[in-house]
């Protein structure tokens, strides 16, 4: 199922290029009834909210939303520094989710929070996914939802009116009157080759991993934005909570998103078409080995989380091909990812915020298959200016800075190039940490408990350290690192695939007191670690994990597979047996 998701849009996407090249073929408007965009009708504009509801509105405001949006509603309040994307300017009155065409107002009623109808109160509602802004139900109440919303509309939206009959429309999507498509082979393929016939590609990826124009894009108040990554269907602004819905994807293609370069697709696609994009984008968001939309954590709108990494026993040599039917048949971990934020110098802005584990092991080594999203291959030129044991090293930390002018938002994508870079973190005696010890998850908590941490990095190189601390500098060993391996190490539009073979550690030769020792049956604390060198991670910026669990999984016995079939044959024959015996009796025969 992964596989073909990847080589859909690779190799569909190559072949529908070349058609559109020996083509030439342009978009044509394509109009629907009353010269609309086909899908779309015409809508009223609200009434205007009354005063009582837009003063409570106020005190909502002022006490829930002013730390990010500001008091003026600029998207300038204390906290919007520290946070990217920033949060929204409502001065201008562009709004990115909406069911309403291009360049217009977003759907908002005072009086009617309706699912689709009200675009404002369901994006307060359900908050946007993949940034800084919350859920508030549970929060605010629907009424004060509603007089928050018509204070932000008559006092904070100041350059237009929601009630200018003059000069705004409402074209609206009729989302709940247009049938889905359904999501067969054919669709898909369809899709598939629409990403590159209307140049969605040019920004997406051929992979649609966000990688295709990813470091050169502003919105409408220039600050730096990434096109959407296809495969984190749960990052989508507009997915109301609701990830794996593909109606979300229709509605985004056929509005567009205001203030940013996504355009609407209403006016050069059908409705039809609008499915099929759709469909396909939908088919590549992450799913089980079963081909199943990921559980989500309503807490957290990302996939449930399994902290526990499970690694197979293999026979003989472990493979290093990732379509090999022993790491096809591995059980894939979600681990999420957080900025490091504890210490200085502090990662604010963490753009890798997943990765991907499989294990398997033999009876000597132990393999670790770690893929994650990068929209770029990043390799510091020239040589770095402090040794790989330094963990104190001086790299530019995200500062917040009040104003725009120093705020991360502004500083994105002018940061030192460095290595992009994995690491895997083992506590050495975990089996001995006495109650309630537990190794620091940064780097170790001391030398009576130091942790053995193997570090990857994209010039190639795989090095083992011991840590003793957050802030002590590691301790290389280099006679450990002639036992490690990295059996595969690429990068392919938007995705890094590394994976590293480490000695399982036994105590005739290995030193206890340094390596960890796994053992078959327990589960070992795992610690992962990722930098993106694009975003001028080094040292304690990068992104971190919780702890996690390797488990290598007993090998199965024997008798699991002999003892079922000696029984299935057993119960045979008495089968056999008994039928041959009521034949009998029933002819007046005995036995």
């Amino acid at each position: 199922m992964r596989k073909s998701a990847s080589q859909k849009v690779g190799v569909a996407a190559a072949a529908a290029f070349g058609i559109i090249l020996a083509s030439g073929q342009i978009g044509i408007p394509v109009v629907g009834a009353e010269g609309l965009p086909e899908g779309f009708k015409k809508g009223d504009l609200a009434a205007e909210p009354s005063a009582e509801m837009i003063e409570a509105g106020k005190r909502v405001y002022f006490t829930k939303c002013v730390w990010c949006h500001g008091v003026d509603g600029a998207g300038d309040g204390p906290g919007a520094d520290r946070l990217w994307p920033r949060p929204r300017n409502f001065n201008q009155g562009t709004f990115k989710i909406r069911h309403t065409a291009s360049g217009e107002l977003p759907l908002f009623d005072a009086k009617k929070p309706v699912a689709g109808q009200n675009d404002l109160f369901e994006t307060v509602t359900h908050g946007l996914p993949g940034s800084a802004m919350p859920s508030w139900e549970g929060i605010l109440t629907e009424e004060q939802r509603l007089q928050v919303l018509s204070f932000v509309t008559t006092q904070l939206v100041k350059d237009r009116k929601f009630t200018d009959k003059q000069s705004e429309t409402q074209t609206v999507l009729q989302l709940g009157d247009i049938k889905p498509k359904a999501a067969n082979d054919e669709s898909k393929k369809r899709g598939s080759e629409l990403i590159v016939e209307k140049k969605c590609i040019e920004c997406h990826g051929t992979e649609g991993r966000g990688d295709g124009n990813a470091f050169n894009l502003k919105d409408d108040w220039g600050f730096s934005i990434q096109p959407a990554n296809w495969h984190k269907c749960w990052n989508f602004r507009g997915s109301r909570q609701d990830p794996y819905n593909v109606k979300n994807i229709f509605r985004t293609f056929s509005t567009g998103v205001n203030g940013t370069p996504m355009p609407s697709f209403a006016d050069n696609t059908s409705v039809d078409e609008r499915w099929d994009i759709a469909n396909f984008v939908n088919s590549l968001c992450e799913r089980d080995l079963e081909g199943n939309p990921l559980p989500i954590d309503p807490l957290t709108d990302k996939p449930k989380i399994n902290f526990v990494v499970p690694a197979n026993l293999v026979e003989g040599e472990i493979p290093a091909d990732i379509e090999n039917e022993a790491w096809q048949k591995a059980s894939r971990r979600y681990v999420a990812m957080g900025g490091q934020i504890t210490h200085k110098p502090r990662n604010f802005v963490n753009r890798i915020d997943d990765i991907w584990v499989r294990a398997l092991y033999n009876e000597k080594s132990l393999v670790y298959l770690l893929e994650w999203d990068d929209r770029t291959k990043s390799v510091a030129e020239g040589k770095l200016p402090w040794a790989p044991t330094q963990v104190n090293v001086d790299v530019k930390e995200q500062d917040p800075k009040t104003g725009e002018e120093g705020s991360i938002a502004a500083h994105q994508n002018n940061y030192t190039v460095y290595n992009d870079a994995i690491g895997i973190e083992h506590p050495v005696k975990w089996k001995e940490l006495p109650a309630p010890i537990k190794p620091r998850y940064l780097f170790g908590t001391n030398e009576q408990f130091p942790v053995d941490i193997v570090k990857w990095e994209a010039d190639g190189s795989i090095r083992a350290f011991k840590g003793t601390g957050w802030d002590k500098d590691f301790e290389e060993r280099d006679t450990y690192e002639e036992n490690l391996k990295v059996l595969k190490a690429e990068w392919k539009n938007g995705r890094w695939y590394v994976m590293i073979q480490r000695p399982l550690g036994n105590k005739k030769d290995q030193d206890y007191d340094e390596d960890t020792f796994f053992e078959v049956g327990q589960y070992v604390p795992t610690v992962f670690f990722a930098w993106d060198g694009h975003n001028g991670d080094a040292g304690r910026k990068m992104a971190v994990s919780a702890f996690y669990y390797t488990f290598l999984n007993p090998p199965i016995p024997r008798e699991t597979y002999i003892y079922p079939a000696v029984i299935a044959f057993g119960i045979v024959l008495l089968e056999g047996w008994v039928m041959t015996r009521r034949s009998n009796k029933k002819k007046g025969k005995t036995i």
